[in-house]
């Protein structure tokens, strides 16, 4: 069956997330609309009102995925007309690998082996085991904590916020709607977020 390999897809879609975008504007609007609506069966039978409120926030989900993408390809309109943002990009890729890699620990090489895992099993000929995915799981597990803790040094966020600044600069200066579009997104972000804890307070008062 395929289902080991769509888990497999999705950790080393999480352990893979690219340096640079995750700290973009378009990409805290998708990680701000991920996960927000519960699935089915996470839950017990939900009241009307619960069901109303899950019904909302898939919609808003789906709106901000929408300005997301509309942000994705002007964002990669401005690093292929620019390659200096993409020098730029590399670096601080490099960057957040070299904070990532300490203690023996090599970040590059780790995420080199995740993405042969997925390619292993991507035609979905192959099964892996279910200790493979276990090993699988625990190696991105590590690759997480470790990207997450290189996100919060001072260097690295002083690189990334300088790197959004250009690239959402260029956005704007090529694309009229750019502008708009940002707005729109941080509007959602935070109906989505305050969507997500009327969720929250539903759950713990039922």
């Amino acid at each position: 069956m395929s289902v080991w390999n769509q888990k497999l897809r999705k950790s080393m879609m999480a352990a893979g997330v690219s340096a640079a975008l995750a700290f973009s504007g378009a990409a805290v609007a998708q990680q701000g609309g991920q996960g927000g609506a519960p699935a089915q069966g996470q839950m017990p039978e939900m009241t009307d009102e619960q069901r109303q409120l899950m019904e909302e926030m898939r919609s808003v989900q789906q709106e901000l995925q929408q300005t997301q993408a509309k942000l994705s390809e002007m964002e990669q309109q401005a690093y292929e007309n620019n390659p200096e943002l993409g020098e730029k990009r590399e670096a601080l890729q490099a960057k957040i690998a070299e904070k990532m890699s300490s203690g023996g620990y090599d970040a590059e090489k780790e995420f080199e082996e995740m993405k042969a895992t997925m390619a292993k099993y991507q035609g979905g000929e192959q099964q892996p085991s279910e200790e493979e995915v276990k090993a699988f799981r625990q190696q991105q597990q590590e690759f997480q904590q470790r990207q997450q803790q290189a996100f919060q040094d001072e260097e690295v966020q002083s690189m990334a916020q300088d790197l959004r600044g250009e690239v959402e600069q260029v956005m704007k200066e090529n694309n009229p709607q750019a502008k708009d579009l940002f707005a729109k997104m941080e509007r959602q972000a935070e109906e989505m977020q305050q969507l997500r804890e009327k969720a929250m307070e539903m759950r713990q008062g039922g």
